[in-house]
């Protein structure tokens, strides 16, 4: 059993605007591969609120790459695999727009969305936003720093398999009633196709 788990951080509100990405790749008992890299995005105006939230500014990426010097690394773990993100439209939205944007090819996977999974499988929970979730679990992390979040994001998954004793994430979303979702791009509108 393998999966992944992904998160973006956000310069501003707009296309190709992930400042960093955070990669996870899990055999289900544990992380066999992370990848992390700030990203320089297409413009430079960065919102104050997604600099309050995630802490990343201007001076953080300007000597960095923009999202296709990533491309090969982000496609070579993503490729044919079962992919989580907690909010997966909001970060399948993110990668949509950078590879319209950039015109960088397709890419194949299928998604899977850690907060409709654990509003399925608890319930009580106060709130299910990835801190809430996480630590509720036992997970401690540094919220907003993509690759602990989607380290969480990982987390949430393999404690999801256990408590439903499920042998693959397929088989998990099948039982909490999801199906995964197949990465898909309207290039022309640089968006994530959703239904």
């Amino acid at each position: 059993m393998k999966y992944i788990a992904l998160d973006f951080e956000t310069a501003y509100w707009g296309p190709a605007n992930a400042c960093s990405l955070g990669i996870v790749t899990s055999d289900g008992q544990e992380i066999i591969d992370e990848w992390y890299h700030l990203i320089h995005p297409l413009h430079m105006n960065f919102d104050a609120g997604c600099m309050k939230v995630n802490g990343i500014h201007p001076e953080d990426v300007a000597q960095e790459e923009t999202f296709p010097a990533f491309w090969k690394d982000i496609a070579m773990r993503l490729e044919g695999g079962i992919v989580f993100a907690h909010n997966a439209r909001f970060d399948m939205g993110v990668l949509a727009s950078a590879l319209a944007t950039y015109d960088l090819p397709d890419i194949h996977f299928c998604y899977g969305d850690t907060v409709v999974l654990s509003r399925k499988l608890w319930p009580d929970m106060e709130n299910h936003k990835l801190n809430t979730v996480a630590e509720s679990l036992g997970f401690d992390f540094t919220h907003h720093q993509a690759l602990d979040d989607a380290r969480a994001c990982e987390y949430i998954v393999r404690k999801a398999l256990e408590k439903r004793n499920a042998p693959s994430p397929e088989a998990l979303l099948k039982e909490t009633g999801q199906m995964l979702k197949r990465f898909r791009i309207d290039r022309r509108k640089k968006k994530l196709i959703t239904r």
